[in-house]
């Protein structure tokens, strides 16, 4: 018995957490990076290696088609995409669409797919009958949603029975994280500049009730009550913001509850990531130090893709993946 071949891929997505996706995949033996795609005028047409530290020597395409059609007769097909463009569902399912066209499995960070059901239900149908048409899987993952404050939960609570309650905090100091991420959670933000943004809709962190539904269908817990409110972290009521506290909140007809605190704050001395769970044992996980969301967000998609072409078909969650690839005749 013996794993298959490594999984060639297109990277696709440049930014911070798409480099450091580029990076890890081309180390990684189970995976062959065949391509980099990215909209940057910027980028095209350079070759990343020239770019990036540890990116392979491969010049920058716009589109995955491009990429792909670009690629010597001798090199093996894509099979898959390494997706890190967008956190919203709607500003990126053409690009899945795109992938789909083209029958490569996708592997994305978009923090909307991780649970596509109830916020998205049209296109979550659509995307999955079209990943079904053309044979390959497609799945939102990361380290939040995807891991920490969902998928780990899930497993964790495999351990206990009778569970009454879920509960889940992240708390961070965002100072060491991408810029990007500081200005995502409103770091060293004035206070009216938070409250616009906030109220706008587009701010804060994407996919909390995403997490929270991955663990009622872990749990196979009806839950269609969510609540989420978003709070600014201003001790002094006059300076500026040093971040964000966000809650989730669901519970069922009978009272089982879940709640996930995601807490980004400069004021944080020491990171951690906790689950608690109340049930038949209770049970209790600390992550000491937190789990460091960029790094954990690369090695997450490059764990999916080493499994994916053992997943189900259609647009699946990280509840669907395989522990490893079944090993297959050889």
């Amino acid at each position: 018995m013996s794993v298959s071949n490594p999984l060639p891929v297109i990277v696709q997505g440049l930014g911070p957490i798409g480099q450091r996706i580029l990076v890890a995949a081309q180390a990684d033996s189970q995976i062959e990076v065949l391509g980099a795609v990215d909209i940057s005028e910027r980028l095209i047409g350079r070759d990343a290696s020239s770019l990036i530290v540890g990116a392979p020597s491969l010049v920058i395409h716009r589109t995955l088609e491009e990429a792909r059609a670009a690629l010597p007769r001798s090199a093996p097909q894509p099979e898959a995409v390494l997706h890190a463009t967008g956190s919203k569902l709607d500003s990126v399912a053409e690009q899945f669409e795109e992938a789909l066209r083209l029958r490569l499995h996708v592997i994305s960070t978009c923090e909307e797919l991780a649970y596509p059901f109830a916020r998205h239900q049209e296109f979550a149908q659509r995307l999955d009958a079209r990943a079904i048409a053309q044979s390959c899987s497609l799945i939102g993952t990361g380290v939040n949603p995807g891991f920490v404050m969902d998928q780990i939960v899930v497993a964790a609570a495999g351990a206990s029975h009778g569970v009454r309650s879920v509960t889940v905090q992240r708390v961070q100091n965002p100072g060491p994280r991408r810029e990007s991420f500081r200005k995502k959670v409103g770091m060293d933000m004035p206070r009216p500049e938070y409250d616009r943004l906030a109220a706008s809709g587009s701010f804060g962190h994407v996919g909390l009730v995403e997490s929270g539904r991955l663990i009622a269908a872990g749990l196979g817990w009806d839950v269609s009550n969510w609540t989420e409110r978003l709070d600014p972290v201003q001790p002094d009521g006059q300076g500026p913001v040093r971040g964000t506290v966000q809650i989730a909140h669901g519970t069922t007809t009978d009272g089982r509850a879940i709640h996930l605190h995601f807490e980004a704050q400069s004021g944080v001395r020491e990171d951690f990531d906790e689950i608690a769970i109340e049930g038949k044992p209770p049970i209790k996980l600390r992550f000491m130090g937190g789990v460091f969301g960029d790094e954990a967000t690369a090695a997450a998609i490059l764990r999916s893709a080493r499994v994916i072409r053992s997943a189900p078909r259609g647009l699946i969650t990280v509840l669907d993946l395989p522990l490893r690839e079944y090993a297959s005749d050889s």
